[in-house]
């Protein structure tokens, strides 16, 4: 009876470890195309957002630190589209395939909080 049962104790730890390393190694994968680009030619997010991506008044562009990783998808996904309106973030967009747009996301909802800015970019 208890050799019936290991196999079934195992899977959820398995399936948990499994979990834990593919939610890290999309972390990884978002902090390199955050500080580095992407290999398909999106730039580096802190080279424009700045290097905490806290935002950059002079470049108008908006802090990113700590928005919900829904938020960062949507706004991914408006910039790829067809009324996207931004054409530096429509390369950018359009450079990232959609697990680099997930793993970017995911990244960036986890860093703390940027300090807010009086102003807002469109």
């Amino acid at each position: 009876m208890i050799i019936r049962l290991l196999p079934r104790l195992a899977l959820p730890g398995l399936a948990l470890a499994s979990v834990m390393l593919t939610a890290a190694a999309a972390m990884s994968q978002g902090m390199r195309i955050v500080e580095n680009g992407s290999a398909n030619g999106a730039p580096a997010c802190v080279s424009c957002h700045g290097a905490k991506l806290e935002g950059n008044p002079a470049l108008k562009t908006p802090a990113l630190a700590g928005l919900p990783a829904a938020t960062i998808l949507a706004r991914l996904a408006h910039y790829a589209g067809p009324t996207g309106h931004n054409a530096t973030m429509r390369a950018v967009a359009t450079a990232l395939e959609p697990p680099e747009r997930r793993a970017v996301a995911t990244y960036i909802s986890k860093l703390p909080k940027a300090v807010a800015t009086s102003w807002k970019a469109h």
